[in-house]
């Protein structure tokens, strides 16, 4: 166990984003009809089906679309990819991708977007389910993207993919955003998408971040940890993928493989210098299991907190979830979004 500099109580920073970057206002005028979304009874439209309230979605970036599922603001599309074997998943039988609307989404405007991770054992519906994510989204211009990142898959190209493929990387960075640009009327630039998550999820979207600064003007990181060679992220990684039935090397292979480092936000901190980052950890940590994680997530979020900073990312926050009983769970990462949403919507441009 590594000696743990003591994070102090709080580091605050400004409520409003800063960003020498201009941030113009856009439109673009669609050569296709407007689908207006209704917030009406669920219904399931196949794939290529013209009669839906919701945008249609086609195939491409190496995403195939099967079903279309309209919930209204919610639209859950199921999808294949060869790069993600649906064992992977927690749904274990099909692959679905949750994306939730704006409030009145015109596809003759173009929106920001926020790719937001679960954390691990769950899948794409979890902020759905265990937040108010659409009621805290209701009032504001922005795409939010919620796909699987496996029951244990952290963000990674698997070294072992002998239980079936798990290239999350290839998958979220090269296929996903591309298809989610295709099909719905985004900002296809940096400051046209965010990217957070909660727990496995929070160390996912740093990751994602660290390897593809270019992508993303604003990353969150809820309850995470974020270098791969500290031995307590080992250990949560290691001891996670038993208990999903899945090998122990599988993300980064065995503890000497090169791909521990390759995959290692900690080395590539430098690239957090023109990315908003935000990372939240809890102080209540008198649970056995989840208040150990949530206290070594804390001190780890800290340490890397530090490290950015040292390699010039100005613009980077360390703070403690408002509510004192906030430990590991979603209450809290969906305290720090909320909190986050009104910073993040300023760093983004708008439509």
């Amino acid at each position: 166990m590594q000696d743990i500099t003591p994070p102090p109580d709080r580091i605050t920073r400004p409520t409003q984003a800063t960003t020498t970057d201009p941030r113009p206002r856009r439109r673009r005028w669609s050569m296709f009809a407007v689908a207006l979304l209704a917030a009406a009874t669920f219904t399931v439209v196949p794939s290529g089906s013209p009669a839906s309230a919701a945008p249609p979605f086609h195939s491409g970036s190496g995403i195939t679309v099967h079903q279309v599922f309209d919930h209204g603001r919610v639209v859950n599309v199921r999808i294949s990819t060869a790069a993600v074997s649906t064992s992977a998943l927690n749904t274990r039988g099909f692959h679905d991708v949750s994306i939730l609307l704006p409030t009145d989404y015109d596809p003759n405007l173009d929106y920001p977007v926020l790719y937001l991770f679960h954390g691990r054992g769950g899948g794409n519906g979890d902020w759905i389910i265990n937040t108010d994510i659409e009621q805290l989204t209701a009032n504001r211009n922005l795409i939010v993207v919620m796909p699987q990142a496996g029951r244990a898959g952290w963000g990674a190209n698997w070294v072992n993919g002998s239980g079936g493929a798990q290239q999350w990387d290839h998958f979220h960075l090269d296929q996903l955003i591309g298809w989610v640009d295709q099909n719905l009327s985004t900002i296809r630039h940096k400051y046209g998408r965010a990217i957070a998550g909660f727990s496995m999820g929070g160390f996912v979207a740093i990751r994602h971040a660290a390897m593809r600064p270019h992508l993303f003007a604003f990353a969150g990181g809820f309850s995470g940890g974020y270098d791969l060679e500290d031995l307590r992220m080992r250990a949560v990684v290691t001891g996670s993928l038993p208990l999903e039935g899945l090998p122990m090397d599988g993300p980064f292979g065995a503890p000497w493989d090169g791909s521990w480092n390759a995959n290692n936000p900690w080395h590539r901190a430098a690239s957090f210098r023109d990315i908003h980052t935000v990372l939240y950890a809890g102080k209540n940590w008198s649970d056995p299991l989840a208040g150990t994680l949530e206290r070594e997530s804390h001190a780890m979020s800290w340490q890397f907190f530090q490290r950015i900073r040292a390699a010039g990312a100005n613009r980077a926050w360390f703070l403690e979830y408002n509510t004192p009983s906030c430990g590991h769970h979603y209450g809290c990462a969906r305290e720090a979004l909320a909190r986050e949403l009104g910073p993040m919507m300023d760093v983004l441009w708008g439509p």
